[in-house]
């Protein structure tokens, strides 16, 4: 009888959470009048936002991120209600699993009760657009239960997603994997993910105006893909750019005064301590001259089984917290897990308040805030100002120790409570030459070689890197061919696909030199190949005929499993060249099956798909003019990766002068026309023309609605 009753209650669960019904109540602000809110769709369909305040405008924006891809906005906000493992099963179960061990909506719950007014009108307005969204179109809601949408879950979901940046999943596998000895990475699983970041001003302008170029490199669909906006308040916000879907304001773009352009920065973002336990007890640790009790709770989870995870499954997990923070018991210990991403609320707001900020004193006083955990700076603005910093809440450490392995948590003197300030983080500030940068390349290397930082001037706690990669080289390389630049220079900077052969190396760093020492006369059945690596010019253009088979070939590695992989590294290079051999008859031998010939420009063999459309597409893996692609069902390589939404910003002194673009379209619904309309002009390397002024949009309107 035991199995039929787990079964009998299984589908009672199931049944139980499937109901719901679209005249729930949710909370609608006073505030808000939604007739006051204006949505001009342009011609490629980019919302532009216009109402009298900034909560007004919050309501449009949820509105219109649901109107074009509900969907995606939906998945942060589920696991910040612990409801992704009903939606995705057991691997959304453990995104919910973090987010109780780790208390992000307590620390949200509290920031909320005393956050300013202001900010908190902006987030209620938005769950209202959102939810109000939902009410009308029932049936895009894939979780019921995740209706309405509250406050507590836009604020905990931020501060889940700059977690989850900072690779809070690598370091709970790690623990729980029992493989506490091995670094800790500091990335998620994202090795071909990027950005550059680019600023010049009138010391080297030929025009005296500063340029601006806002180049992230994410996923191309998805969580992580960009969805880009205009909003424009009767309070000061008057801003366009991008955002993540489900987010409160621009994450990075160009209001009247300023912009900012994000990076990924790398420095030392978590910290893992082992906990010594009381002897002959699992309850107590050492913390300092006395013993603490762990706090122990149980995670009620969720997990969806079967083909479509309609039947609910009830999970219960033991979670616990230490003075250090959450706190994990595996075979091997007892660990607790320290980030600051975990402890600062303020993300949102603080990103909020910089698409206010009118010059670069009120920009600076923002960054001071330190609300966003992470993600480099990159700025400019009309007076001519340039400015890059290596943002992040760096913990001030214990010196004499190695924070890249656990560390012994016993006691206060390890247990960090202050971050240095911006001021004392790696940063540039008008240099001289006229120019600032990054490319995920080392924090200290942000302008010319000769007013760079030495890093002998930082702490090595704060885990700042020294790294060199494709991109940077390649910058450096174009630079020194310039006295002064002018705009035609700035894009071809922007859009370059060289690479610069003495520094090259692909995904995940592999030192791939030796596939070029591979001759003829060793691999007589490979000469055609050969050939095609001896002869390539390092561009990745799309007419180039050389690069495809070795772009294969690259990809070819790339796609193998992680064993056979290490092959790359032995110190025999006997045995890493035959590995590249290898690869490049597999590579050799997928051209052919697919195409029948490897002599094919690299444009038709690589490009974006989205649908029955297909566009041929430049660039690679490190180049400045970013694409990492994935092998598609029909044997070419598409791309996923890389160059996603860009803003190109000149500040002139009649205002900005603002052109940006998107791989795809605005709309990430089939059925819109602008599903795929901006895919040609992404290949073409062609931009549209954005503005700021609103009377500009109401002449050139495609549509003008209000979110009823």
């Amino acid at each position: 009888m035991k199995p039929f009753l787990v079964l009998l209650s299984l589908i009672q669960i199931s049944l139980a959470f499937a109901g719901g019904g679209k005249d729930k109540d949710f909370y609608m602000p006073d505030y808000i009048q939604t007739e006051a809110i204006q949505i001009v769709r342009d011609s490629f369909g980019v919302p532009h936002i216009f109402a009298p305040t900034d909560a007004e405008v919050a309501y449009g924006l949820a509105w219109t991120t649901m109107e074009d891809d509900s969907k995606t906005a939906q998945f942060l906000y589920f696991a910040s209600k612990g409801l992704l493992g009903r939606h995705e099963g057991i691997q959304g179960a453990i995104i919910d699993y973090a987010v109780e061990l780790t208390r992000v909506r307590e620390v949200a719950e509290e920031y909320l009760a005393n956050c300013p007014q202001d900010f908190k009108r902006v987030v209620e307005g938005y769950c209202a657009g959102a939810n109000a969204y939902f009410v009308t179109h029932w049936d895009e809601l894939l979780i019921k239960k995740a209706f309405p949408l509250e406050p507590v879950d836009v604020i905990s979901g931020y501060m889940l997603g700059m977690s989850l940046m900072a690779g809070i999943d690598g370091a709970l596998k790690s623990i729980v994997e029992e493989r506490m000895a091995e670094h800790i990475p500091d990335q998620p699983d994202y090795p071909i993910i990027g950005s550059n970041a680019i600023a010049f001003n009138h010391n080297i302008t030929k025009d005296g105006n500063t340029y601006l170029d806002i180049n992230s490199h994410q996923p191309l669909e998805g969580i992580l893909s960009w969805y880009e906006a205009h909003l424009c308040s009767e309070e000061g916000l008057n801003i366009t750019g991008s955002l993540f879907h489900g987010g409160l304001s621009i994450f990075h773009g160009t209001n009247e005064n300023l912009g900012w352009a994000h990076t990924v920065g790398a420095f030392d973002k978590k910290d893992i301590f082992v906990l010594k336990m009381k002897e002959g007890s699992k309850k107590y640790y050492q913390y300092g001259d006395e013993y603490k009790q762990l706090d122990k709770r149980v995670a009620k989870l969720r997990v969806g089984l079967g083909k479509n995870h309609n039947l609910i499954l009830p999970v219960r997990k033991k979670i616990y917290w230490s003075e250090f923070g959450p706190t994990l018991k595996t075979k091997e210990g007892v660990f607790a897990l320290r980030m600051a991403s975990l402890m600062e609320p303020r993300v949102a707001e603080q990103w909020w308040r910089m698409n206010k900020a009118k010059n670069f004193e009120e920009f600076k006083s923002i960054l001071a805030m330190q609300g966003i955990a992470q993600m480099n700076v990159c700025y400019a603005d009309k007076e001519g100002n340039i400015y890059l910093l290596a943002n992040g809440l760096i913990p001030k450490r214990k010196e004499g120790l190695d924070w890249e392995q656990p560390v012994w948590g016993t006691g206060p003197d390890v247990n960090w409570t202050e971050y240095y300030s911006i001021d004392e983080l790696a940063h540039f500030e008008n240099p001289e030459c006229g120019y600032v940068f990054n490319t995920n390349n080392s924090a200290y290397h942000g302008t010319a070689p000769e007013e760079n930082l030495d890093p002998a001037n930082f702490s090595e706690n704060m885990g700042y890197n020294l790294e060199v990669n494709n991109r940077s080289a390649r910058f450096y390389e174009l630079m020194a061919q310039y006295d002064s630049i002018d705009w035609q220079d700035f894009l071809d900077i922007k859009f370059d696909h060289q690479y610069v052969k003495d520094t090259f190396y692909f995904i995940k760093k592999f030192p791939i030199m030796d596939a070029f020492d591979v001759t003829a006369e060793e691999q007589p059945d490979l000469a055609d190949v050969i050939q095609h690596f001896n002869n390539w010019n390092w561009r990745t253009d799309s007419t180039n005929l050389d690069f495809p088979i070795i772009a294969y070939t690259l990809y070819e590695i790339y796609y193998r499993s992680t064993d056979e992989q290490e092959k790359l590294f032995q110190t025999d290079s006997v045995a890493r060249k035959q590995f590249f051999v290898d690869c490049m008859r597999l590579a050799k031998n997928r051209m052919i099956k697919t195409f029948g010939t490897m002599e094919i420009p690299f444009g038709r063999v690589h490009g974006l798909r989205r649908g029955d459309k297909w566009v041929p597409l430049n660039g690679g893996p490190e180049n400045l003019r970013a694409a990492a692609a994935k092998f598609a069902d029909d044997g070419r390589l598409t791309v996923w990766v890389g160059d996603s939404f860009i803003q190109l910003v000149k500040f002139t002194k009649d205002g900005p002068e603002i052109y940006s673009i998107s791989p795809y379209g605005a709309s990430n619904k089939p059925e819109s026309p602008h599903y795929t309309d901006q895919m040609e002009m992404f290949s073409k390397q062609q931009m549209k023309k954005m503005s700021l002024d609103k009377n500009y949009w109401l002449e050139r309107a495609e549509a003008i609605y209000s979110p009823q």
